[in-house]
């Protein structure tokens, strides 16, 4: 697994040390004590991490050994405390309602499910800026110290780097991608089946760069 650190690398960003991320790019050197990576995706009621909530969380956590192998995998509903603060178009695309979310968690048990799963793991997500953002946002809502490593891996621009000069890839969202590589989705934004969706891209950008 070593020799793909190099590749791995171009998507680490340094992280502040509760989690925001800086401008700072990765280095190999970086995934020096990590044992696992927790693949994320997180659905929320809007763009702004300061007005808007967490409402669907999602997390697979991989070994980082050679294929990836899954370890765990977890998700969640999360109980919404301001809604009337929503975007309704947000609403619609995660499929929000109340009786849907009526035995969804409070924000801080999914938090303490999602940091006692993924503690010391490399948080790594498509796109990462917003599920960052909102993530860290979360923990401070509840007081709890950033409880993963101090780096985070975005997908997205592995495989852009990858994929980008091969001709079947024409745009860069984790749906296009994940349909070009031939991995079959469980569903469309819903938190763990994205998660489980930029796991199997990783996996396969992965072997790709193995065969050259």
């Amino acid at each position: 697994m070593e020799a793909h650190y190099p590749l791995l690398a171009g998507g680490l960003r340094v992280l502040e040390p509760d989690g925001r991320l800086t401008p700072e790019v990765g280095l190999a050197a970086h995934f020096e004590g990590i044992t696992s990576l927790l693949v994320i995706d997180l659905e929320m009621s809007g763009s702004n991490a300061q007005m808007h909530e967490v409402l669907d969380i999602g997390a697979v956590r991989v070994s980082l050994k050679p294929g990836l192998p899954e370890e765990a995998s977890w998700g969640s509903r999360v109980k919404p405390r301001h809604i009337g603060n929503a975007i309704p178009g947000a609403l619609k695309v995660v499929g929000y309602n109340a009786r849907a979310w009526r035995d969804a968690l409070e924000l801080e048990d999914a938090i303490a499910r999602f940091a006692a799963m993924g503690a010391g793991s490399l948080i790594t997500g498509w796109g990462i800026g917003q599920d960052m953002a909102f993530l860290v946002e979360s923990l401070r809502r509840v007081a709890v110290p950033w409880p993963f490593a101090p780096v985070a891996l975005d997908v997205q621009p592995i495989a852009r780097r990858l994929l980008r000069d091969t001709g079947h890839v024409d745009r860069f969202n984790l749906g296009h991608v994940a349909d070009r590589l031939g991995i079959g989705r469980m569903g469309e934004h819903g938190a763990l089946p994205d998660a489980f969706a930029t796991y199997d891209v990783l996996v396969k950008l992965i072997e790709r760069a193995a065969a050259g």
